[in-house]
């Protein structure tokens, strides 16, 4: 018989040496009221992001000129939708309605920030970060935004990797996998 290596993690507890294997962690992550949480945050925080930018698309079209990345003939398309995708992305993730697609639209707009927000750091241009205007209107792009983008964005891979999608809106309605 073959002999399979299991993957394992060393951490420090108490001055005492623990190795977790990868299918604990893997348990960990897999934890339903774990996936709940991170849903639950990451589609407010999306839901919330919106808001702003929604109630004013004119400043949040100028947060996006500022940025320099996209073409101007784009950015007034681009200004209209993207608040609407994360509105929707984040409620329905909230909500708990199709997590890994919803999840899977908001890792996808998170590398499209952190990208953003890392060019322009680069550049050394400082400018409005646009994510939540109008609750932190003076917030300025930097690496706390990179940072806090990243915790996001390994929240929804999380999700996205580990969720279970036996459950819609919190158990209400079934999957039935049985047909």
């Amino acid at each position: 018989p073959e002999m399979v290596k299991r993957r394992r993690f060393l951490l420090w507890k108490d001055k005492k040496l623990i190795i977790l294997k990868s299918r604990d962690i893997k348990k960990f992550l897999s934890n339903k009221w774990l996936l709940y949480v991170l849903k639950i945050c990451l589609g407010f925080v999306f839901v919330v992001a919106s808001i702003g930018k929604i109630i004013d698309p004119q400043q949040f079209a100028k947060d996006v000129y500022s940025y320099v990345l996209l073409p101007n003939a784009v950015v007034p398309l681009f200004a209209s939708i993207v608040p609407w995708i994360e509105f929707f992305a984040g409620l329905l993730l909230f909500l708990d309605i199709y997590p890994k697609s919803n999840s899977l639209i908001i890792c996808g707009l998170l590398i499209a920030f952190i990208f953003a927000i890392a060019i322009d750091v680069h550049r050394g241009i400082e400018i409005s970060c646009g994510c939540f205007d109008f609750l932190f209107p003076e917030e300025t792009i930097g690496i706390t935004t990179i940072i806090r983008d990243v915790i996001l964005l390994i929240m929804g891979l999380i999700v996205l990797v580990f969720d279970h999608n036996d459950a819609r809106i919190y158990g209400m309605i079934k999957n039935d996998k049985t047909k």
